[in-house]
């Protein structure tokens, strides 16, 4: 079910005919594309590390499952439900647990594995553009937890990426907000993030493998232990007004 291809980099975008710092795309596109282009952007700063870290913030223009690169659909996911929904699924190039991308913002940074500021270890790396996406939350309205409580990822939603925090990912009151992941090249790095602005994300459990009652709690699962901008003080925020605050964040430690 899931979609995949390749295209050539200079027909993606011009955020990567012409390697930008900063883009975000104004309208939702389409999430092959989107998985497309922020594969495109690793292999080109592999391929080039002299270039400088690139950010890109998108939204989806349907809902779509993405999954994990290492996960596998026949296991993960319910194929029926997702069939009869008719919800496309494609892959992500980074790593981590399926999502249903609804009312959300998303970004990818492409960094050279050796960045002083950006790059370094997976750790090291993940916390650095995790303080950028913060202080533009922040400037947004949004109030978060200074750091993410480790979840147990059991239950109904356990191949669910909000169903669990890894300490790098950042939390309000508990409850998940954004979360990211990573893939790593021998030179340069990839890390996506999403950030829950509205609701919608927990059908996820409708789409995932098992039986109505692990359906039913993995719904409950996700609901309860995730937080959307609207519900965390940034009620008036919109997509516009994140991408400044973004743009001038990454801008701030980048140079």
């Amino acid at each position: 079910m899931a979609r995949s291809g390749a295209v050539l980099i200079s027909a993606l975008s011009p955020a990567l005919a012409q390697w930008t710092s900063f883009h975000a795309d104004e309208a939702p596109a389409d999430g092959l594309f989107l998985m497309e282009r922020d594969l495109a952007h690793l292999l080109k700063l592999e391929g080039d590390p002299a270039l400088a870290p690139s950010l890109l913030l998108y939204r989806w223009a349907e809902p779509t499952i993405s999954l994990g690169y290492a996960q596998r659909e026949e296991r993960v996911l319910d194929e029926v439900a997702v069939r009869a929904a008719q919800v496309p699924v494609v892959r992500r190039p980074t790593g981590g647990r399926a999502i249903l991308h609804v009312d959300e913002w998303t970004f990818a940074a492409a960094v050279p594995i050796a960045h002083e500021r950006l790059g370094g270890s997976l750790r090291v790396s993940l916390s650095a553009l995790a303080g950028i996406v913060r202080a533009a939350l922040r400037e947004v309205g949004v109030g978060m937890d200074r750091e993410a409580p480790v979840a147990t990822g059991e239950g109904g939603a356990a191949q669910a990426c909000f169903d669990r925090s890894h300490g790098h990912e950042i939390t309000v009151g508990g409850r998940k907000l954004a979360g990211l992941a990573q893939r790593r090249l021998n030179r340069a790095l990839l890390t996506q993030g999403t950030i829950l602005a509205g609701p919608g994300h927990e059908r996820l459990a409708d789409f995932l493998a098992g039986d109505a009652g692990s359906k039913r709690a993995g719904r409950e699962s996700l609901a309860a232990g995730t937080v959307t901008v609207l519900e965390a003080g940034g009620a008036g925020a919109t997509f516009d007004h994140f991408a400044e605050a973004l743009r001038r964040a990454w801008q701030a430690v980048e140079l």
